[in-house]
């Protein structure tokens, strides 16, 4: 291996981040587990404490998304200090192989995240993960990334250093930390090899090597896959032009579905097909963001609308149907306003929303979440309850013996770009049945919101990446290819 190590880092000069060789086949399916399968079975765990888990993780997740803003250099980086999202939050894992032999490990999917990292071996302070550490010096295809390569310069934060497994005292390594927020980094050697994906085998793909990490995923899982908009992404390396999720019921036991390339579409001639345009969030350059300028609880609709020096919520009496039926002041988007610091409703921050399938609830920024609760006291004729296990905010009590399928919650509706997304009552609440109580699956934040997986369930989810638009279509993930 030492002999092609120098042909390597010549080669590796010129590569841009996205230079995986193509592979015959043209779309990619993988099988999505939930984090807690494992210990579902082992530990016989309730659907009560599978929601419990997934709602703390959420919360945790959401405890470092507040982001420490530093503009880079170049827009297209992964810019550090704005991927303010803890990936201890990984909901979906999937299961892959590095290496030559393979080497098969675990790692969750996130969409608000951007590198591939695995642990590897020496581990200088690493968490215990079930699956054995990866060993760079045991694959044959494994090379490291040169400190001065574009490859390397992709990441803000690196620096040159030894690889720790070359057995010589080469200084020209490409050191990478990378940051989700609060105290949660992975650090290591940012290097190459071959990733497997089922059959599918690409060479040349850019992970991180990782010999620390804190904060980061729990023991189920070896590492993170990311999926974000970034150029050291998964499909940003492989360069597929879209991809597809479907995600079952929070609480489950089968499978979700991840369609990589042609395969990723949604479900043809759906009558209740949105199809929602992407833009970009200069503050979040990295992650898939929709503008949000309408909320509606059953028909009671509230549209946002911001001028240049203030914003505000209006109310009006369309009731959000399909797209064809919403109100002109409903499909007007907020006007941009970058300079806003995103704090409340007059921030920029009110005004859209980060898709994140590794969050189980949904958080909306904290003026309109105080609107939403307001409007669902009204509509729903229950006492509000508190002390939920499942450690949500908003709960109503249900009456003695009367379960939450035979009470009334109306819809929730959210617009994007004047485009409504309808979500029912089993897509909205969840019951507590320990406290007695249906609670809301969605809670407050005093920054960006993000659009929860417990929202996007029973749902085909396709980012058309050079379109960049997002479909959403009500669908069984059994009718997934």
């Amino acid at each position: 291996m030492d002999a092609i190590l120098p042909l390597l880092f010549l080669a590796l000069l010129a590569l841009p981040a996205a230079h995986c060789l193509p592979s015959p086949r043209q779309s990619y399916h993988l099988e999505l587990a939930r984090v807690d399968a494992l210990d579902t079975e082992s530990l016989n765990l309730t659907d009560h404490e599978l929601l419990r888990r997934a709602i703390q993780r959420s919360r945790d997740r959401l405890a470092s998304i507040k982001p420490r803003v530093s503009p880079s250099r170049n827009r297209n980086k992964v810019v550090v200090a704005e991927a303010p999202v803890l990936s201890a939050g990984g909901e979906y894992q999937v299961r892959l192989g590095m290496g030559t032999p393979q080497h098969s490990f675990t790692a969750v999917i996130d969409t608000a995240s951007d590198l591939i990292w695995t642990q590897c071996q020496p581990c200088v302070k690493c968490y215990k993960q079930r699956d054995p550490v990866f060993n760079p010096v045991a694959s044959t295809t494994y090379a490291v990334v040169p400190c001065n390569s574009d490859t390397c310069d992709e990441l803000d934060t690196h620096r040159c250093g030894s690889s720790g497994n070359s057995g010589d005292d080469e200084d020209d390594v490409c050191q990478y930390t990378y940051t989700y927020g609060g105290n949660a980094t992975t650090r290591g050697t940012l290097a190459v090899d071959r990733l497997a994906m089922g059959d599918d085998v690409f060479r040349g793909v850019v992970f991180g090597c990782s010999s620390s990490s804190a904060g980061v995923p729990p023991a189920q899982v070896s590492g993170v896959v990311g999926l974000g908009r970034g150029p050291l992404s998964l499909v940003s390396q492989l360069s597929v032009r879209r991809f597809m999720y479907c995600l079952p019921p929070a609480v489950s036991r089968r499978a979700g579905r991840l369609v990589l390339g042609a395969d990723a579409t949604a479900v043809r001639n759906a009558s209740d097909k949105i199809v929602v345009p992407m833009t970009t969030n200069p503050r979040y350059p990295n992650y898939y963001y929709l503008n949000l300028d309408g909320l509606s609880v059953g028909d009671r609709a509230m549209t946002m609308v911001r001028s240049s020096s203030s914003s505000s919520n209006r109310r009006n009496n369309a009731t959000p149907g399909s797209s064809t039926n919403s109100s002109s002041e409903a499909a007007s988007p907020p006007v941009s306003d970058d300079d806003g610091d995103g704090s409340g409703g007059t921030g920029p921050d009110a005004y859209g929303m980060i898709i994140d399938i590794a969050s189980t609830i949904t958080f909306l920024e904290e003026s309109l979440y105080d609107e939403l609760v307001d409007d669902l006291e009204e509509e729903i004729r229950l006492p509000r309850g508190s002390g939920s296990t499942l450690g949500l905010d908003l709960c109503f009590i249900l009456p003695e013996g009367v379960r939450m399928s035979r009470v009334y919650a109306p819809q929730v509706s959210m617009a994007f770009e004047g485009e409504w997304v309808r979500f029912e009552k089993e897509e909205v609440f969840v019951e507590d049945r320990q406290a007695g109580m249906m609670c809301l699956m969605m809670g407050k934040t005093d920054g960006v919101s993000i659009l929860g997986n417990y929202q996007q369930q029973n749902m085909q989810v396709m980012y058309n990446l050079r379109r960049q638009r997002i479909t959403f279509v009500k669908a069984a993930c059994e009718s997934v290819p």
